[in-house]
């Protein structure tokens, strides 16, 4: 009897592909079963890490080595094998966080109310948390800058990246995992997303320093000479030819760098601290806007266009 040859039509009949096809058409095969199964894409980090375990789990090593000299009763006990581990493994992750790391690689969590408790705890400080104001540029969820409509407090990212501060990218781990913020225990990526965040719930600096009349006396001041919707609109005056309008502005740049320089001095903060107190300099807000401040030698700032 003459042994059937496999004619290389995959998916036409996969057992027949899996029983004569070369380890190739298995390994097809089985990267195919696991996109399904798990619902993520190959290159997503969730995917990368649940195949990591299921190989291991499945003895996948041994049997894309072997599968050459399987017969085809071999194969399929092999490929069952397979399939019953990649079961137990999607079921068990279905609704939970694997930690592979991908969203603390894109972004920093924004600070919700329960978080308070992390300041209490001294799990985060001063120096790993900043303010963005109302009227700085945020991001939409469809990924658009629009103007933020109430302030948030946010992780730092680390220094000229995205990366939230606490990741640890050379273990793929978490240093305050355990502890971690709330829009983190939140964040869904193997399912629907989690719902939009409602304004009430964001954490800011009255909830931290309101009863502390030293701190939040400055902040007020701050909030009223550094008004990012009058920054704003100075720039548009100035812009339509009405000189007058940049005394404002320029009034807030002298303020906000003074003030800065107040706190590292005689405070004797650390730069990152007061950028939870007052949120990021001035000139970053106006290098959104597509302006660049700079100090002059004098002491005052020049403003131009980028």
């Amino acid at each position: 009897m003459t042994k059937k040859k496999f004619t290389g039509k995959i998916r036409t009949d996969p057992w027949e592909a899996l029983a004569l096809g070369p380890a190739e058409v298995m390994l097809s095969l089985w990267e195919e079963y696991l996109a399904d199964i798990l619902g993520a894409g190959p290159k997503s980090g969730r995917y990368l890490v649940l195949r990591r375990e299921i190989d291991k789990a499945g003895g996948f090593r041994e049997i894309i080595k072997e599968w050459p000299s399987l017969a085809p009763e071999a194969r399929a006990e092999a490929w069952r094998q397979l399939v019953t581990a990649a079961r137990s493994r999607a079921e068990a992750a279905r609704e939970s966080c694997v930690r592979c790391g991908e969203c603390c690689e894109r972004f920093s969590p924004t600070l919700l109310l329960p978080d308070l408790a992390l300041f209490e705890k001294e799990v985060i400080t001063w120096n790993e948390v900043y303010t963005l104001r109302q009227g700085e540029l945020g991001t939409s969820r469809e990924g658009k800058a629009v103007p933020l409509k109430e302030e948030r407090l946010k992780i730092r990212p680390i220094p000229g990246g995205q990366q939230c501060w606490f990741y640890l990218a050379a273990t793929s781990g978490c240093r305050i995992y355990e502890h971690r913020p709330e829009q983190c225990r939140r964040q869904q990526c193997w399912g629907e997303p989690a719902p939009e965040i409602p304004s009430h719930e964001f954490l800011n600096r009255s909830h931290l320093f309101a009863r502390v009349p030293e701190v939040w006396d400055l902040i007020a001041s701050h909030r009223e000479r550094c008004d990012l919707e009058r920054v704003g609109q100075s720039l548009l005056d100035l812009a339509a030819g009405r000189e007058e309008a940049g005394d404002y502005l320029f009034e807030a740049l002298h303020f906000d760098h003074y003030l800065r320089q107040m706190l590292l001095d005689d405070w004797e903060l650390t730069p990152a601290a007061t950028e939870l107190i007052l949120g990021r300099p001035l000139p970053e807000f106006l290098r959104a806007l597509g302006y660049q401040a700079t100090l002059t030698p004098e002491g005052t700032f020049r403003v131009e266009v980028r």
